[in-house]
């Protein structure tokens, strides 16, 4: 006996752990009126245990029997409906007993501090008080159970684990928790553990809709945030305590409040009202009733679409249609991606498997996600319908406004530029015929486009009204791509008569560099990219000679043309990027999260931190108590041990709105690169075509849908009623 009870000494003295206890603040807001039978999750690791309480249930003896004996099949249940990343960690089970104490088995003397909480100090002449006589007579202290609840707890306690707690009431001056949990001895895979530190973490269970706790934010950074709001506390807790096995103690608390909302519902604990069930089918009913209203409305939309399509995939192949496709670029492009949004909406609504969703963190994602989107397309929708319905009531005033800048640019710029350039422009000396050359042929395709624009100026009332109803219909982006392709066309002399000049600069500077490299000896070689020498004929340089001087001389004139058609062409080209990039952010804009985030931030956590608001040592006496296979609970001699108590709040850190919105338009801009405007100036200063395009990205256009109308139906009525009982789940 003694050789016995010396290894279970040494071994409860190798077996010193930390201990972390998550506590729900729910369950410490209510004085409990008996004892509790306490369910959660230990995970391990190796220095520190954590146990998460998720839910508890209150236990009686006499009913202990058939709760036990379905107990397994619950916790199963409850189990195989985790999220699979929890349950390869951790298994959720019973982890223990916390005893209600009653007001004369001990002497407590409570020393309130500021805080409320207290030292307790359990004193050791109360030994003959029946909870130590309750103790005495029962392993390790525990609360007397029938037979079927002893068996259950030894096999807990040789198999897995068992912690024993006990109730502390809090003084007065604390608002928030009325009592907390003391520690009093836990087991660890079948073995007593000598603990020494405890920090208990108190927190607020997770729920869809409200809040979850996350290390780190949804790509929006990488890095793992951990802070703490200082307090006077043991600097044993350090900050590397607090790192070991946080995902997984995360992902347990994030999946806590559907555990507990499982493990309620199979243990019948709560029992719904007569008219609390009303209400709920009152809703079911009216939620059908929209869901076939959407379904249908969905439906004539999905119509039309395929008649449109139908249509245009017959003349597909005809040149006219290859010509608009080219000359709406941006408009067919657009309206390919809003079309596809308008059929894919019930695949994209419909949710992920239910275990993936139990855990609130993944559910918060994935409705974001899912939301993308759907907010992306609403709000489109609604600035279109903003936009066509003003450009209806203002058509007159936009038509008059379009054509006095036409005439405005046209006169005052255009044509009185390149009369301008024609004369003395700022003093300078140009080549008179080289200037009256490229002025004339300037000025010709300057009437011809106002020529083309009186007679298209008639169109211009209907083209207003349409691109309105387009709006409305299709949104603000096509609006937007429909104005872009008309203004390249609007400005096509421009784009021609730049070419043409930039065709004409870029060849006589080729042509200039050439011949100094034949003045210099030099030579380019084009296979290997460098300059080698090179010994040309007399023959050569006199031709050379001959060349160079004209060109040098004709060189001003030429770029004085090209940098005025240049300042017109880079003009436009920032109107395209201006408009082109306005279109990318209403597509990668994420207008769900931007208005969560302001109305409920704490769906965003970015780390989370400890409000550490007590710091006490409670001391008890300790006694040698026997179980029934006479193993030793703890050292027989009187000796007083102290148990270091940490207890704190659980909060989260949150991100900022730039933080969300910065990832989104980083991804759209990903293609411009820090040498953009190197790249540019080179082009510009080389004569070569500066590109119109931003290149930013857009949503990605998913394949035509091909199925039948009474399928699509089936469809979106399917996603609105998935949609609504996940909620309901969730919630």
């Amino acid at each position: 006996m003694s050789l016995f009870y010396y290894s279970c000494v040494c071994q409860a003295q190798m077996s010193k752990k930390r201990c972390r206890l998550w506590c729900p603040k729910q369950l410490l807001c209510t004085k409990p009126n008996s004892d509790l039978l306490l369910f959660g999750w230990y995970i391990h690791s190796l220095n520190v245990i954590d146990i998460v309480l998720a839910a508890s249930s209150s236990y009686h003896p006499s009913s202990a029997s058939p709760l036990f004996e379905c107990l397994q099949e619950i916790l199963y249940h409850v189990n195989a409906s985790m999220s699979s990343s929890l349950q390869e960690s951790s298994t959720f089970s019973t982890i223990g007993l916390c005893v209600v104490e009653n007001g004369n088995s001990m002497e407590i003397l409570n020393n309130q501090t500021s805080d409320g909480f207290s030292k307790t100090i359990i004193d050791e002449s109360s030994t003959k008080s029946p909870l130590f006589d309750y103790y005495g007579s029962y392993c390790c202290g525990c609360t007397e159970l029938d037979t079927s609840a002893v068996c259950q707890k030894n096999s807990l306690i040789r198999n897995g684990n068992w912690i024993h707690l006990s109730f502390e009431l809090l003084g007065n001056s604390n608002k928030e928790i009325t009592w907390i949990p003391k520690f009093h001895h836990i087991y660890n895979d079948g073995c007593m553990l000598s603990i020494t530190d405890v920090h208990l973490i108190i927190y607020e269970h997770p729920s869809y809709g409200s809040h979850h706790y996350a290390l780190s934010s949804w790509n929006y950074c990488d890095l793992t945030s951990i802070s703490s709001r200082k307090a006077s506390w043991d600097t044993k807790f350090d900050k590397n305590s607090l790192l070991p096995n946080l995902d997984d103690v995360l992902s347990a608390l994030n999946c806590s409040h559907a555990a507990k909302l499982l493990l309620e519902n199979d243990l019948c604990i709560i029992s719904p009202k007569s008219y609390f069930y009303f209400m709920f089918r009152l809703l079911s009913v009216f939620w059908h009733m929209v869901s076939v209203a959407m379904a249908s409305l969905s439906t004539v939309t999905f119509i039309i679409l395929q008649c449109f399509y139908g249509v245009i995939s017959t003349i597909t192949h005809m040149p006219l249609v290859i010509l608009l496709k080219k000359l709406l670029k941006y408009t067919w492009k657009n309206v390919h991606i809003r079309s596809c949004q308008f059929l894919y909406w019930p695949i994209l609504l419909h949710g992920g498997g239910v275990s993936l969703l139990r855990n609130v963190e993944y559910a918060h994602k994935h409705s974001l996600k899912k939301h993308f989107m759907w907010s992306n397309l609403a709000m489109d929708i609604m600035i279109g319908i903003l936009l066509g319905v003003t450009m209806l009531y203002n058509v007159e005033s936009i038509c008059l406004w379009i054509s006095f800048v036409a005439h405005e640019i046209t006169e005052a710029y255009l044509r009185s530029g390149c009369v301008w350039l024609m004369g003395v422009p700022a003093g300078f000396k140009l080549n008179t015929e080289l200037a009256e050359f490229f002025g004339t042929i300037s000025l010709n395709a300057i009437q011809v486009f106002s020529t083309s624009w009186f007679f298209m100026g008639a169109l211009l009332r209907h083209f207003i009204s349409g691109l309105a109803y387009i709006g409305i219909f299709f949104g603000s982006t096509v609006i937007a791509a429909l104005c872009l392709d008309m203004l390249k066309l609007a400005t096509l002399h421009i784009s021609i008569l730049h070419m043409l000049i930039s065709f004409i600069y870029s060849k006589q500077i080729q042509t200039l560099a050439s011949l100094w490299r034949l003045f210099r000896g030099r030579k380019w070689n084009p296979l290997r990219e460098r300059l080698d020498s090179y010994d040309y004929s007399v023959e050569q340089h006199v031709v050379g000679s001959l060349l160079f001087t004209p060109l040098l001389l004709l060189l001003p004139t030429t770029s004085v043309f090209y940098i005025f058609f240049t300042i017109l062409s880079t003009s436009v080209s920032f109107v395209f990027v201006v408009v082109e990039a306005s279109i990318s952010i209403l597509h990668g804009t994420p207008y769900a999260e931007v208005l969560l985030r302001l109305t409920c931030k704490r769906r965003f956590p970015s780390g989370i931190c400890f409000d550490f608001v007590s710091h006490q040592k409670i001391t008890f006496a300790r006694h040698g108590i026997l179980d029934d296979n006479a193993s030793v609970y703890s050292n027989q001699r009187n000796a007083h041990g102290t148990v270091t108590m940490l207890v704190s709040f659980l909060q989260s850190n949150y991100v900022a709105l730039g933080q969300i919105i910065l990832p989104r338009y980083r991804d759209v801009f990903h293609k411009l690169n820090q040498t953009f405007n190197r790249h540019l100036a080179s082009q510009i200063l080389r004569g070569e075509r500066v590109s119109s395009s931003l290149d930013a990205a857009l949503p990605s256009t998913l394949p035509w849908m091909h199925i039948s109308i009474l399928e699509y139906w089936r469809i979106c009525y399917a996603s609105l009623l998935a949609c609504n009982s996940q909620v309901q789940q969730q919630s």
